[in-house]
């Protein structure tokens, strides 16, 4: 996923200029065609790795019910929401932000968010082992805080990997978090943090362009304010979850 965010939107906005944005998706289109071939012969052992699914509706009516009953449920689960709601904010409309700022073209669009995605792909595997919920939400406020008052057009892949950063360090500990919610239906958990992200980058992207009508000091304000708001609440309500590693016996709040 990493790889695909650090690579995928610069290439997309470089490659635009030459084949175009139909071009680009019968591109997409293809490879995604080309990965669907290659697992075909394999469908039996996709299959086979599938797990039952036992219950019924009731069951998993419940199983919501008791994820989101529990404070520590409902925290990360607002965090989750809130988060992704900055990030696809910020990130869907940071293409159009440069443009508009500095006049550039796809390809300069591309160049300018080279840096997104690289921090997780190059320090995924180091990320997790520390409390970086405030740290990373803190630096996704600074991400955008850059954004307002201005920068060298040459340090905007620097200010999209700080960005990136940001949600490279809160993301995946959330995941943590929610695995560890779910007890014997750890898929069911999963579920909901996948569903409360995607619903999260869907809303977050729609109320910024709302926002941006006062332009786009404004809605990067607003959205700033609100990161940097649940990353001092973070300070706080976090404070109990510690890595595995670190407290092996600990049982987090």
């Amino acid at each position: 996923m990493a790889g695909g965010m650090a690579f995928g939107s610069p290439s997309g906005a470089i490659l635009v200029p030459f084949i175009g944005w139909q071009g680009l998706f019968l591109v997409v289109g293809t490879a995604g065609a080309g990965a669907f071939l290659l697992l075909l012969p394999h469908r039996s052992s996709v299959a086979a790795a599938v797990q039952p699914i036992t219950g019924t509706l009731a069951d998993f009516a419940r199983g919501y019910k008791s994820l989101l009953a529990a404070p520590r449920g409902r925290r990360t689960y607002g965090y989750v929401f809130v988060n992704s709601m900055f990030h696809s904010g910020v990130f869907t409309w940071l293409g159009v932000y440069f443009e508009r700022r500095d006049n550039i073209g796809p390809g300069g669009v591309g160049l300018a968010l080279l840096g997104y995605g690289v921090p997780g792909f190059l320090f995924g595997p180091l990320i997790g082992r520390a409390r970086l919920l405030p740290v990373g939400l803190a630096l996704s406020t600074l991400a955008a805080a850059v954004l307002i008052l201005g920068f060298p057009m040459i340090l905007a892949p620097v200010v999209a990997m700080i960005l990136s950063l940001g949600y490279d360090m809160t993301q995946p500990l959330f995941a943590g978090i929610v695995t560890a919610l779910g007890g014997k239906r750890p898929g069911q958990a999963m579920g909901l943090n996948v569903f409360t992200l995607f619903v999260g980058f869907g809303i977050g992207s729609l109320v910024f362009g709302e926002v941006l009508r006062f332009g786009f000091a404004a809605a990067l304000a607003l959205f700033a304010s609100v990161e940097l708001t649940a990353a001092l609440l973070s300070l706080r309500l976090f404070r109990s979850e510690m890595p595995s590693s670190a407290a092996p016996n600990a049982e987090p709040a």
